[in-house]
């Protein structure tokens, strides 16, 4: 009888274990557009909140025009609001999407006056991604990209913030 109860307890355990991905938060690193931290609220059914702190322009910067000059480097905080699908019949594919703002610390190349100058930048993005949640883990991985949009100081720049990473969920 013991080793019943506990061949069930441990089947219990790993049925849980397969099925709980999407727990309340996640934590994790990304790679690429901002490159820094982020951190994913799951707020029930098919939304999430995900916030992303990180720094653009590392190692890649020169010669991308920005405002009255060329954009060098930024500390980024930004925040979507999405919405998480299914993708298709691949269990622990998600596809998602959303809207957000972002809030930048740019450093750029004023041309006007020949040196770096410093700029405070607020924009509106969007995202679209492919998360894949692996099973019996609490280890997913992602995959997304989107526009950003300045609004200040320099009005209508645009980017395509895209990168990937890994978020540990608990």
């Amino acid at each position: 009888m013991k080793k019943i109860l506990c061949i069930a307890f441990m089947l219990f355990g790993v049925v849980q274990l397969s099925q709980a991905q999407k727990k309340d938060w996640a934590f994790g690193l990304r790679v690429g557009e901002p490159t820094g931290l982020n951190i994913k609220k799951y707020l029930g059914g098919k939304n999430a909140l995900e916030f992303n702190i990180g720094s653009n322009g590392w190692g890649y910067s020169r010669g991308r025009k920005y405002w009255k000059g060329e954009f060098r480097r930024s500390l980024v905080i930004g925040a979507n609001y999405l919405w998480q699908l299914s993708a298709g019949n691949t269990q622990g594919l998600d596809l998602y999407f959303g809207f957000g703002g972002q809030l930048s610390s740019r450093r750029y190349w004023d041309r006007d006056i020949n040196r770096e100058e410093n700029a405070l930048g607020v924009g509106v993005t969007g995202v679209f991604g492919l998360e894949y949640f692996v099973s019996a883990s609490p280890v997913s991985f992602f995959l997304d990209f989107g526009p950003y949009i300045e609004l200040a100081p320099a009005a209508g720049w645009a980017w395509i913030d895209a990168a990937l990473g890994v978020r540990f969920n608990l």
